[in-house]
């Protein structure tokens, strides 16, 4: 159609033509603007369909908008929430799910969940019914937060929450509490309990004697084949163990 162009790419082809027709016709470039007023980024469309809950079963993504704003919240962590305080004396608190960034970093569950506290110590678990207006409905849901203590002060300025207590559970000894304790005397028994008492202070001595005469035959070289013995410090499962107590609070 236009040989004396073909040689061009399809963009250099355009620039080309619109130049011609500028100087044959005259005219400004700003005529062939587009119109960019309905424009919308990945931002946008996430903020128009978001939801702060989906419901697997009921809450099926029917377009491409809706089904980017559901791949948005699977990617959120549901653990604890972030908040704003900034109008916690009009009983108004903003909440959202924690990225990805701040999960990496503690913030919401080692740091304070408020957004402008940066403040490490003395946190404190708190859950919280949200009530929100979302698309017109409006809905609530039971979320977890953790908080400094002014943080704390802030969101039960109006109204009490209720504070989640993290339940210390029973070291465990390898034997039940029905084990450890001391049984009672029987009835046939002839000795009274201070002479029980006293015989085992004598067979702990005798023994704590026999372990020292044990410990001096020793030979040094045996003390390296030796396993060593456990030290107080925890173990690397009781550590995990301890990590996932926190994160389920």
């Amino acid at each position: 159609m236009f040989p004396a162009y073909s040689y061009l790419s399809a963009y250099d082809r355009h620039k080309k033509l619109i130049n011609d027709y500028f100087q044959l016709r005259g005219g400004s470039a700003l005529n062939l603007k587009r119109d960019t007023s309905r424009d919308k980024t990945d931002s946008d469309v996430i903020r128009e369909n978001h939801r702060f809950l989906w419901d697997d079963d009921d809450d099926v993504p029917d377009t491409w908008e809706a089904r980017l704003a559901k791949k948005y919240y699977d990617k959120l962590f549901k653990e604890y929430c972030i908040c704003d305080l900034t109008f916690y004396k009009y009983n108004k608190v903003a909440l959202r799910w924690r990225t990805e960034k701040e999960v990496v970093v503690g913030k919401g569950q080692f740091d304070c969940a408020n957004k402008k506290c940066p403040v490490k110590d003395g946190l404190r678990s708190w859950e919280v019914n949200f009530g929100y207006e979302e698309h017109g409905v409006k809905k609530n849901a039971l979320v977890k937060l953790r908080l400094c203590p002014e943080c704390s002060m802030k969101l039960n300025y109006r109204s009490q929450k209720k504070e989640v207590k993290r339940k210390k559970a029973l070291k465990r000894l390898g034997k039940t509490s029905d084990e450890l304790e001391i049984p009672a005397a029987t009835s046939g028994s002839s000795k009274t309990p201070e002479v029980v008492v006293k015989e085992e202070k004598q067979d702990e001595k005798d023994c704590t004697m026999d372990t020292t005469l044990e410990h001096d035959e020793k030979d040094e070289s045996q003390i390296w084949k030796d396993k060593p013995t456990e030290s107080g410090e925890k173990s690397r499962e009781e550590e995990f163990e301890e990590y996932l107590t926190d994160l389920f609070l």
